[in-house]
């Protein structure tokens, strides 16, 4: 289970849609990051979701760390962003996946449009819980933004675990 802060920078993640479809992934991370900065700790909660976690001190950066994640929130919370995820970047996002769980405590992978859901699902199976040794206490997730839900404001049929919720499961 997601600690406090994975916890709320997960929930925070699967409210968001990105504005718009962007033509380069690091408007995503722009958009994310200025999303999670602002409902972390501005008191916006997250999509009117009254959440109430204003108010807070908490780092959202972008490209930072030993990992560089594309996301990251108080050096714990890693998050990749993919745009249109296709079976090409496979490898790579296994290695930044690797690489983040020795470095963040939880790590989500949000893909922004899906070429390749076969592959997607292949990645995020290899970091199922099951498939990861008893000492790794990583918690990764996974999540998939739809095209047509961009610039909606809301989350709709973004899911992405194994047997079709949001989660792992």
């Amino acid at each position: 289970m997601m600690g406090n802060i994975g916890s709320r920078v997960w929930d925070l993640v699967q409210q968001w849609n990105p504005s718009q479809v962007y033509d380069h992934e690091n408007k995503y991370q722009s958009e994310l990051q200025e999303y999670l900065d602002q409902a972390l700790n501005e008191g916006g909660g997250g999509m009117g979701m009254g959440m109430g976690m204003g108010g807070g001190s908490h780092a959202v950066s972008k490209e930072r760390g030993t990992s560089y994640g594309d996301v990251v929130v108080d050096d714990a919370v890693g998050v990749e962003l993919k745009r249109d995820f296709s079976n090409s970047q496979k490898r790579k996002l296994r290695g930044q996946l690797e690489d983040y769980g020795d470095n963040y405590d939880w790590v989500i992978a949000c893909a922004c449009g899906v070429e390749d859901t076969d592959g997607w699902r292949e990645v995020e199976g290899k970091f199922g819980p099951n498939q990861r040794g008893v000492m790794d206490m990583t918690e990764f997730r996974f999540i998939i933004k739809r095209r047509e839900n961009f610039g909606t404001g809301n989350q709709s049929g973004g899911g992405g675990g194994l047997l079709g919720g949001d989660g792992l499961f």
